[in-house]
């Protein structure tokens, strides 16, 4: 009867911790935190880091053949998306945004960009990229227009010279760009100048500036004796 009883108890306690676990309510701070971990959208860095460190490479590296070669493809995906998201140091997209002839040099400029001005923000960086991008597009842009000058002789049409003055534009526009952006940089990067003033009132007008300090020592100054 003991037994029965004490079996009686444990089943009601259970099923009422149930109920609480089902009525638990959350806070908003809670509700955040959980909806951070767990709706983790394709492309996210954190999730691809998590995806790659915890299943991808383990079995990439230390797994079977078998488990190697389904996995092959996801890593790469995936560490491309990483290498994406880490732009403004890897320069991923900047590069497969031009040509195989160009990617080299937009790599190493942008890193010789960083370094020669010690950029270190994400802002910083990516004026470093704007500057690359920029200057490849006149050096190629150039390349088209040069080669497709031609020589003495040679026709002109209506569609080459719509041709060439669209690159002689875009020639100008990249210009402007690479420009406005070194501008940027360079100014991002120069020292705050500190300013103290003095006086308690400035007034400046026609390039001229007056400081008004204290009248009557500035009267001490003037001589009123009539000669």
């Amino acid at each position: 009867m003991a037994k029965e009883k004490a079996k009686k108890e444990k089943n009601k306690n259970t099923l009422a911790q149930t109920n609480n676990a089902v009525l638990k309510k959350y806070t908003s701070e809670e509700v955040q935190k959980i909806v951070l971990e767990l709706a983790i959208p394709n492309g996210d860095l954190m999730g691809n880091l998590k995806k790659l460190a915890n299943d991808l490479l383990p079995k990439f590296f230390h797994g079977s053949e078998k488990e190697k070669k389904e996995v092959s493809k996801k890593s790469d995906e995936k560490i491309i998306e990483v290498m994406m998201a880490l732009e403004t140091d890897t320069h991923v997209a900047l590069m497969e945004s031009f040509s195989l002839q160009y990617r080299g040099l937009a790599k190493e400029l942008s890193t010789q960009i960083i370094k020669d001005y010690n950029a270190t923000t994400s802002a910083e960086k990516a004026l470093s990229e704007l500057i690359a991008n920029a200057f490849i597009r006149v050096i190629d842009n150039s390349r088209r227009l040069n080669n497709d000058l031609g020589g003495p002789g040679l026709p002109i049409t209506e569609t080459k010279t719509k041709y060439l003055s669209m690159l002689s534009i875009q020639i100008d526009r990249a210009n402007r760009q690479f420009l406005n952006a070194l501008v940027m940089l360079k100014q991002l990067k120069a020292p705050t100048i500190e300013m103290n003033i003095k006086t308690k009132n400035t007034f400046v007008a026609q390039n001229q500036q007056i400081n008004a300090n204290n009248p009557i020592e500035s009267n001490k100054n003037e001589n009123n004796e009539s000669k």
